[in-house]
């Protein structure tokens, strides 16, 4: 009979890029991040970040001790798998060394922790993935997997929302358009961040695009299901 279900197995060499995965020759499996708020392209599994990025741990049984005695939290939620997908935006915790981190995307396309101050730790940036209409209420499907109600129909595909967690209040919100400051975190351009000046729309020859002016005045153009709203004239909360 034919296999039933996907692979439960991830090979190094096919690891996503974001992983950071070495040692191809010497160890051949990676631990694969079970299915959860992130795709696996934009995703790495806790087991991962605290062995091999946080050096929290030397073997991946340390780690996974780490992990199960409730040491780490993501968005405020304590998680006890050594699978869970951790991606873009997500707010790592470390209770009993008192770090927080929030995981951003580098120059290179890799899922990074960035140390952030405590009063930070409870809030993260959500984009907007998908606006749709259900029983006559607009919502919203951010990219780690939450769904917010609202009335507000200025809000647009590759939009964000601040908001605390874990409870999931909606703190600060804004559409995406011209004079907003994006983040790049995927492309060409990946972890740029600028000032958005013209958003192109989609034609039959080619999608939409995003025009954008960096720190230093130069300008990057990228496809506009690769930036996220991180504030207007400045960033909600720290980034780099």
């Amino acid at each position: 009979m034919a296999r039933k279900g996907g692979s439960k197995s991830l090979k190094r060499y096919a690891a996503p890029p974001v992983m950071q995965v070495s040692s191809v020759k010497e160890r051949k499996f990676v631990t694969r991040p079970q299915p959860g708020p992130h795709r696996l392209k934009m995703s790495l599994p806790l087991q991962v970040l605290v062995r091999d990025i946080l050096k929290m741990a030397e073997t991946g049984r340390e780690a996974k001790y780490v992990i199960s005695h409730s040491m780490v939290l993501v968005d405020g939620v304590v998680r006890t798998s050594h699978k869970f997908p951790v991606g873009l935006m997500d707010v790592v915790s470390v209770k009993e060394l008192g770090k927080h981190y929030r995981i951003l995307v580098d120059e290179k396309g890799r899922l990074i922790p960035v140390e952030i101050p405590q009063e930070e730790a409870s809030m993260k940036i959500c984009r907007i993935n998908k606006k749709y209409l259900y029983r006559g209420r607009l919502r919203l499907a951010t990219e780690d997997g939450r769904t917010f109600e609202t009335e507000d129909w200025s809000l647009n595909v590759g939009g964000s929302l601040l908001v605390r967690v874990p409870e999931g209040t909606v703190l600060d919100k804004a559409p995406l358009s011209e004079g907003v400051l994006a983040y790049v975190f995927m492309g060409k351009h990946t972890g740029a961040m600028g000032i958005v000046r013209k958003i192109s729309e989609s034609s039959l020859l080619r999608g939409s695009s995003v025009t954008l002016t960096l720190g230093d005045g130069s300008e990057i153009s990228t496809v506009r299901d690769y930036v996220m709203v991180v504030g207007r004239d400045k960033p909600w909360l720290k980034l780099f």
